[in-house]
């Protein structure tokens, strides 16, 4: 799953927390927390106090999930991802945000 794909499931924003569950999308959470750590990257960007669930540990990923399949870019992609994607085992590119 590419960080392009995410794009197509913004529609999730729009869906209340409680029922943002893994069994909504059936990705092993990947889209929620990608969400999760959208919405807290931008609170963060913007000096905003965040809301309560985007505070959750249930949108932390188990398994690191990387935004490539390159080795060598994983090697990049964990030392330029935004915190509030590492904290949930989320590593994507320092300007993913910027081409959503």
């Amino acid at each position: 799953m590419q960080v392009d794909c995410f794009r197509q499931i913004y529609i999730i924003c729009m869906i209340p927390s409680d029922r943002l569950s893994k069994e909504l999308i059936q990705d092993s959470g990947y889209a929620g927390g990608f969400v999760v750590s959208t919405a807290t990257y931008f609170y963060q960007v913007h000096h905003l106090e965040a809301s309560a669930w985007v505070n959750s540990n249930c949108r932390i990923i188990t398994i690191p999930w990387f935004a490539t399949k390159s080795l060598n870019m994983k090697s990049i992609l964990l030392q330029e991802s935004p915190t509030a994607f590492c904290i949930r085992n989320l590593f994507v590119s320092a300007n993913a945000l910027h081409r959503a």
